[in-house]
């Protein structure tokens, strides 16, 4: 039953990063040697948002210039979203979700994918939404 399928057992634990000030080139080399269509971006430590291959695309499309540009003008901010008003700059959904959450979140924000928080609400890992289809059809 997909009620009992959590995001935990979706989710990529191990995602490359990339500085909120590097450039789309950067992040080009990045998913190129990571083979990834997604980086989470950070400041400092923190993790705040995501880049996707398809922000790129977009960038590329516009004929921006990939050093010029910087990520902080391409990515998507993350919010926690929870039952509570508690916002956190970074995670999406806590790894115990069930996967429809994820798809609903996703579906709701225009995104595919997401951040997941664990223990302490730290960042965990990431899914995507092929992730999450997959461990719904199996």
């Amino acid at each position: 039953m997909a009620e009992n399928k959590t995001i935990k057992q979706a989710i990529t634990r191990k995602f490359p990063t990339i500085n909120i000030d590097d450039s789309i080139n950067r992040a080009l080399s990045v998913m190129k040697e990571a083979n990834v269509s997604v980086l989470a971006v950070k400041i400092g430590e923190e993790l705040i948002g995501l880049v996707t291959i398809s922000d790129v695309m977009y960038t590329l499309a516009h004929g921006d210039d990939l050093e010029e540009t910087k990520i902080s003008n391409i990515m998507t901010k993350c919010e926690f979203n929870t039952s509570e008003e508690t916002r956190n700059p970074c995670i999406q959904l806590d790894e115990d979700e069930d996967a429809l959450s994820a798809i609903k979140v996703m579906y709701e924000a225009g995104v595919n994918h997401l951040l997941v928080s664990g223990e302490g609400g730290k960042a965990v890992g990431i899914v995507s939404s092929l992730e999450i289809v997959k461990l719904l059809a199996a």
